[in-house]
Order: structure tokens, then C-alpha cells, then sequence
């Protein structure tokens, strides 16, 4: 779906990437589907199942044979979570393929908690984009929110320690600094109790020779996913007089739920007896949904979508991490986990992968939900890089 000429413009060009809250590597992939040839000089991420999944993914990474008790020894010194939230006490449920292939990345990066990186470690590397998507947990309108605040030491508080490791950058010397830098986070990031904190970082990227774009939000409703999903973005560049404000370079087509399900495999179906029958219809510019009557109302719990309409914004908790939808038999089914990673770009190819490696379908919905938009991705590296 991406354009060819796109891809014609960027091919074999290389490009150094440092990608922070790297997750399942959106911003990696994006820069493949549009011809980049990708160096992964660092990632940080602490979340084990993202970890994995990035590099049997993207950089083909295999089991190798371990010594299980010598690599649980040395895991125990690294701050990495099972949860995406909490440190982890344990690592003896890891498979042994699993141990393997978080040993090999961490063997080559030492360090992926962001609270420990130092440039120092770094000093050789070029980089070209410095991606920061970092936690909207304490931002988000479905939290208590706790601001991002220096003094806060919530977990959206992360992102001043990629403002620390810049400044290191810099006191080894400017020319060291990334290119190019991509912030990512939710909408609620530019509310008004939000603004002191999101003025302040860009002023501390201009004392670090950035000029930086007017941040931005982007729904992948507009970039041909089937999804309802508004995210903030901005980029940042060295010195960058001319950096124009970013637009969509072309006119899309809308994509609807009924372009991603995939009729030939199994689902999960809603049973009868835990309802009564449809209600009634409610109907907005792009999302169309039915309500269910005698059904739990928590959550949004009740709500039923339609095929031939698009989707609210997936998450990682509550109803939209378990999106119903009515079939043609009338009959009331979830979306699968495959559907989940296509709702964000990721293909049937790099579902298997994660199969292969016995990644549960909650856990790939998980790391679907995380994940940034690819679809959204290429269409702002295209327009800035």
C-alpha cells in the first residue's frame, strides 16, 4: 500500500536508528516498508515479550543452546518486567528460547532500561533518528493522571531521561547529536495541564541546536487502517530553519473493519445466553455501533461494531481490548489477534513468527495495542526524512 514512488526515493539509503520504548519496532518497519536500509545502533525497552519480538522479527535473531541457570544468573542483573509495568522477580518461566534470544540482545546492548544508558557507551555510534515513544500511562485520559513533570517520577516522567542523554551527547560534542529526533505519545498530551511541561522539553531541545515542528496529531483512520486512532507526533532536526508543518501528501482511501477480518479462521464467539438481542443503533462520521441489550454497560462492555464501519482506538485494558463486532450470520464475534496486529499494519507473516516462538494471542493483542500505527509512520518519515 505504500507508494512506489516512495519507495523508489528512499531506497538503499541507510539510515542509524536509536529506537527508545522501542516496543514491536514500528518506527523499524515503517522505515523498511518505504526503502530504507535500517541499522539498529541501540533500542530501550525493558518490556520482555517487545524485546523478543523485535529481534525474531526484524533482525532474525535464533535460539542458540544456553546454559539455563548461567543465563537466569546473569538476566538478574538487568531491570526487565513480564508485565510492560512491574520489575520481574523471576525469570524461570522463560522458555529456553526464549532465555536465548533475550541473553544474545542483551549480551550485544548491555543496557536497554533508558534510566541507564549512557552515552559514553555510544560515543562511536552515528545516528541518524532518535525515536522517543515514550509511557502515555500517567497522560492518558484513562488514568489518574500524575503529569510528566521532572519532579513527578511517574512513568511518562521517562521522557526527561532521553533529555539526559542528549545533553551527554552534547558535552561529547554537537556533531554527535541524532539528526533527526520523532516524539510519539497520546492526544492528551496537548491539554492544557500538559502545556508547561511539553513547552519546557521543546525549549531544553532548542538549547540543544533542535528546531522542532508544531507538535501534531495524526489519526491512522485517514492512513488506510480501519481504526480510530489519534496520536501526537513531532519532529525535531538540527538547526532545521525550514521545517514545514507536516500534511498528508495524498488523498486516501478509508479502510473498514470488513478489509482486515479474515473469514477463514477460528473465533471466538459471544455466547447467546449472555444476551438478549440488539438494542439499538448509534452512529457517528466513521463509527458505526450496536448496543446490547441486558449486557453489562462497564467499560463500554455493551458495544457491538460494525463491518462496514471503522473502529474506536484498541487498547490494552477495558472494552476496546476486547472489540465485538456482528458477522453476517447476526452472530457476535471478537476480533483475533491477527486482526489486532493488522489493525496496525503488522502482517499474517509476522503473527506466525510470534506463534512459532508460542506467544499466546493475549500477549500479540498486547503488543498490538502498544504499538504505534506503521501506515501513520510512513507517511511522516516520508515527509520529513
Amino acid at each position: 500500500m505504500t507508494s512506489k514512488k516512495w519507495k523508489i526515493k528512499k531506497n538503499n539509503i541507510k539510515i542509524n536508528l536509536f529506537e527508545a520504548f522501542s516496543g514491536i519496532g514500528s518506527q523499524h518497519q515503517a522505515l523498511k516498508n518505504i526503502g530504507f536500509d535500517v541499522n539498529v545502533v541501540w533500542i530501550s525497552d525493558w518490556y520482555i515479550d517487545a524485546i523478543i519480538a523485535y529481534w525474531i522479527t526484524h533482525l532474525f535473531l535464533k535460539p542458540i543452546e544456553i546454559d539455563k541457570l548461567k543465563v537466569i544468573e546473569f538476566l538478574k542483573k538487568y531491570s526487565l518486567s513480564r508485565d510492560s509495568k512491574n520489575p520481574l522477580k523471576s525469570f524461570w518461566w522463560l522458555s529456553d528460547d526464549k532465555l536465548s534470544i533475550l541473553y544474545q540482545v542483551i549480551k550485544k546492548f548491555w543496557i536497554l532500561d533508558i534510566r541507564d544508558i549512557t552515552w559514553e557507551k555510544l560515543a562511536t555510534q552515528k545516528i541518524d533518528l532518535f525515536t522517543y515513544s515514550f509511557p502515555c500511562q500517567d497522560i492518558s485520559q484513562q488514568w489518574k493522571r500524575s503529569w510528566f513533570s521532572k519532579d513527578s517520577c511517574s512513568r511518562s516522567w521517562l521522557l526527561w531521561e532521553i533529555e539526559r542523554i542528549l545533553f551527554e551527547i552534547n558535552n561529547l560534542g554537537k556533531e554527535k547529536l541524532p539528526k533527526v529526533l520523532l516524539m510519539e505519545n497520546v492526544k492528551a498530551i496537548l491539554n492544557k495541564e500538559f502545556s508547561k511541561d511539553l513547552g519546557l522539553w521543546i525549549n531544553q531541545l532548542e538549547k540543544l541546536w533542535y528546531k522542532s515542528s508544531k507538535p501534531f496529531i495524526v489519526n491512522s483512520s485517514d492512513i488506510w487502517s480501519p481504526q480510530n486512532r489519534q496520536r501526537v507526533f513531532m519532529i525535531s532536526k538540527l538547526q532545521d530553519s525550514d521545517l514545514k508543518d507536516f500534511e498528508i501528501n495524498f488523498k486516501n482511501k478509508k479502510k473498514y473493519l470488513k478489509d482486515i477480518l479474515q473469514e477463514d479462521r477460528d473465533r471466538v464467539k459471544l455466547a447467546k445466553d449472555k444476551y438478549d438481542f440488539l438494542e439499538s443503533l448509534n452512529i457517528n462520521k466513521w463509527i458505526k455501533k450496536w448496543i446490547l441489550r441486558w449486557y453489562t454497560t462497564f467499560n463500554s462492555e455493551n458495544y457491538v461494531y460494525y463491518k462496514d464501519w471503522q473502529l474506536p482506538t484498541i487498547t490494552a485494558s477495558w472494552a476496546q481490548s476486547r472489540i465485538k463486532f456482528l458477522w453476517e450470520d447476526n452472530e457476535i464475534y471478537f476480533l483475533n489477534a491477527l486482526e489486532h496486529l493488522l489493525l496496525q499494519w503488522f502482517d499474517e507473516k509476522f503473527y506466525n513468527k510470534l506463534k512459532d516462538f508460542w506467544f499466546t494471542d493475549t500477549k500479540i493483542k498486547f503488543l498490538a495495542w502498544n504499538s504505534i500505527n506503521v501506515w501513520v509512520l510512513e507517511e511522516i518519515f516520508n515527509f520529513y526524512l
